[in-house]
């Protein structure tokens, strides 16, 4: 697992992704080493410290907001919204389905360089307070965490997907065409030309001397083209899969097992002789369980012969779907599951298993389905 709940604000789950550990300590060390240091030379260390820190978290803070933002407006038209993962390149909002309105899609991006641009305006006020008070430190984080959320609200509106400036383009070309995967290509496309313009303003600055700055904007460029494509494979993942059942993507009638079979037999009969690495347990004609091979691998080799498939197997309780539920809803159960397989079960009687190979499998034959025909499917 790549991130823990950190907690909720106004309804919304907050997640922390690992990688945002890297550019916190990274942000913390540029400002009490560098930036407060350079701007303020007569201050402690100690002071430079305390001003890194509580500017790395109001940063975060700030990221955090302009997330909520979003989150909040796509929560008012309808769009459900899982959470908010912080990570190394600032907040993201996981919403389970896209916006059906190009003004919708306008509406949500731009209420985030807006957010920005206001948390730019309050610190600025802090900042003038912070001065006529004398409050040195105070001043001299409000006004750095202004020019930051006025830089985040300029770079955001830059016109490549999947940055705001990219969504506000995306949903023009969506109101114009009335095609949404069209729009999506083309905003993706700009993703990656912003990208790539980024990583080469970023080995420019390699060979004049700007070696950091140089490296944090190819970093950043190689992670936006990266974005821009994982975002328009996932709309058209999306738009395949919408309306596809769990017993249309399943693989009916798999290999099961007992859950008195030991290990020993398990491996033998089963792992070393079919072609899979997971098998339904049944028992009494009832699904009980799921048992891997990653299961077998826990448990100490001289132990196989003396412990059952009962012993080590995943119960049904978080692992089931219905036949007739929504592939989204499957891969959400998926994805939350160590096994990342589900059992399709109908009034206690097993029909199928899903794993990830059979989703891959039905997005490769719909494709070249659409090929054939020539005209991909438009949403």
């Amino acid at each position: 697992m790549s991130d823990f709940r950190l907690g909720s604000v106004l309804g919304f789950e907050i997640r922390i992704d690992f990688s945002w550990f890297v550019i916190f300590l990274l942000i913390l060390w540029s400002f009490s080493a560098g930036v407060f240091p350079t701007q303020y030379p007569s201050l402690t260390t100690a002071a430079y410290l305390a001003m890194g820190t509580i500017g790395s978290l109001l940063f975060f803070c700030s990221l955090l907001s302009h997330e909520l933002a979003h989150s909040r407006v796509a929560r008012a038209k309808g769009i459900p919204v899982e959470s908010i993962t912080l990570f190394i390149f600032g907040g993201m909002a996981r919403t389970k389905v896209e916006t059906e309105e190009p003004a919708d899609e306008f509406l949500i991006a731009a209420v985030g360089p807006l957010s920005s641009l206001l948390i730019a305006g309050l610190f600025a006020g802090v900042w003038w307070l912070g001065g006529q008070a004398g409050w040195t430190p105070i001043a001299g984080v409000a006004r750095y965490l202004a020019f930051l959320n006025a830089l985040l609200a300029a770079f955001n509106l830059l016109p490549g997907f999947p940055l705001d400036g990219g969504r506000l383009f995306r949903s023009v070309v969506w109101k114009v065409t009335g095609d949404l995967t069209k729009a999506t290509r083309w905003a993706s496309a700009g993703g990656r030309l912003l990208a790539y313009l980024l990583i080469g303003f970023g080995v420019l600055q390699l060979f004049t001397g700007a070696a950091l700055g140089g490296l944090w904007l190819i970093f950043i460029g190689w992670f936006l083209r990266n974005a821009a494509a994982m975002s328009l494979e996932q709309h058209v993942v999306r738009n395949i899969l919408e309306g596809v059942t769990a017993r249309e993507i399943m693989s009916a009638g798999p290999v099961s097992v007992g859950p008195d079979l030991t290990l020993s037999d398990l491996v033998e009969a089963y792992l070393l002789e079919e072609r899979h690495h997971s098998f339904p347990v049944i028992e009494q004609g009832r699904p009980v369980g799921l048992v891997t091979l990653q299961h077998v691998k826990q448990v100490a080799r001289e132990e196989w012969a003396s412990r059952r498939v009962r012993d080590v197997m995943t119960g049904v309780g978080a692992i089931t779907v219905k036949p007739q539920d929504d592939v989204t809803e499957v891969l959400e159960r998926m994805q939350s599951a160590d096994e990342r397989r589900v059992l399709v079960v109908e009034e206690g009687a097993l029909l199928g298993i899903i794993s990830a190979s059979d989703v891959a499998g039905w997005i490769q034959r719909s494709q070249e389905l659409e090929s054939l025909r020539g005209s991909p499917r438009t949403t």
